[in-house]
């Protein structure tokens, strides 16, 4: 009997799941869906979620609602979009879209360029708060687009560019977004850091750590653990500083800002080898970089501590090296 109703369960799950929303058009060819966006002269609007979001499934009840699909048929060509499908992903990131959790409302453009993005939580989940959302989302003077032209106009309405430092993440806009989280660590008075909005900030839109507020956040970890999950507050200042460490602007960083970094990751715990195994890669690239070239064979060879080079690692090595060696001896490495 357990059986049966487990077996039951799970085909009333998936028959739901995969049922088609009647608020949203069948997803067709992204071409087909650019083309009628112009036509049309209307922008495309995807509910970007996952079969197996809970949040997801939950957000599909109330997009139901006859109110909802009487304003999406009006104003927008209305999609949904399953970011578990390779395909999917892959036009997302065609479009510079980032989708960080689900369900995430993302709208574009007639010709594609993105309007306004939002990650949508529990709070929003009801009708008002949907319309309300949407209504932002298409309006030529609040949408994320038109916030972001009043910014670069020199607009800096601090919630304003809250909501922007979201955007420039979601749309892969890192160097606007480290700019603007910057402005926005600099306003922020240092008594508000530790508050719920300072660790918002380092947790939600925060990509780089060279700024005021990430350096009292690292350095103050005990405090925030206070109010925070600790597990929550590992993994902002983690998320910061990998992100920090692995974007290609870190090619240019000197020693210093590299050793920064390292002492971030030490603060939240990562052993010396553990760091080692993250920036060494980084680290031999910058010393390629200045054509010092028996300084990173002699880094590789340190990091290994003496001991033989697995076959694959010496040729991803020996790949790098050999750019800046002797034709004749092309890989310096034992």
């Amino acid at each position: 009997m357990r059986i049966l109703f487990a077996f039951v369960l799970s085909t009333f799950i998936a028959f739901f799941a995969n049922a088609q929303n009647p608020s949203f058009k069948t997803l067709e060819s992204f071409d087909a869906i650019f083309a009628r966006a112009k036509k049309e002269n209307k922008p495309i609007f995807f509910e970007a979620y996952l079969p197996n979001c809970s949040h997801c499934m939950a957000y599909d009840v109330t997009l139901k609602n006859p109110k909802i699909k009487q304003f999406l048929d009006k104003n927008v060509l209305a999609y949904q979009l399953d970011i578990s499908k390779r395909e999917n992903g892959m036009f997302l990131r065609k479009q510079k879209v980032y989708v960080p959790s689900t369900p995430s409302f993302i709208v574009l453009g007639p010709d594609g360029k993105p309007w306004d993005i939002q990650n949508m939580g529990d709070e929003l989940n009801s009708v008002n708060g949907i319309l309300a959302t949407l209504q932002k989302a298409i309006d030529p003077q609040k949408r994320d687009e038109a916030t972001l032209k009043k910014y670069l106009q020199g607009a800096r309405e601090f919630n304003e560019m809250i909501g922007l430092a979201n955007f420039t993440r979601m749309t892969l806009d890192t160097v606007q977004n480290i700019e603007i989280v910057q402005q926005l660590a600099e306003a922020l008075p240092k008594d508000k850091y530790e508050t719920e909005l300072g660790f918002l900030l380092i947790r939600k839109v925060m990509l780089d750590n060279n700024n005021p507020l990430f350096d009292h956040f690292i350095n103050n970890l005990a405090n925030y653990r206070k109010s925070n999950d600790s597990v929550t507050v590992r993994q902002a200042a983690e998320n910061t500083l990998m992100s920090t460490l692995f974007s290609s602007r870190a090619r240019k960083f000197s020693p210093d800002r590299i050793a920064g970094i390292k002492y971030g990751l030490q603060k939240i715990g990562l052993t010396d080898a553990q760091i080692a195994n993250r920036s060494i890669v980084l680290e031999v690239l910058i010393d390629l970089d200045k054509d010092q070239l028996d300084v990173a064979t002699n880094r590789i060879k340190s990091y290994y501590q003496g001991k033989e080079i697995p076959a694959k690692e010496k040729e991803f090595w020996c790949k790098w090296l050999s750019r800046k060696s002797d034709p004749k001896n092309p890989c310096p490495l034992p």
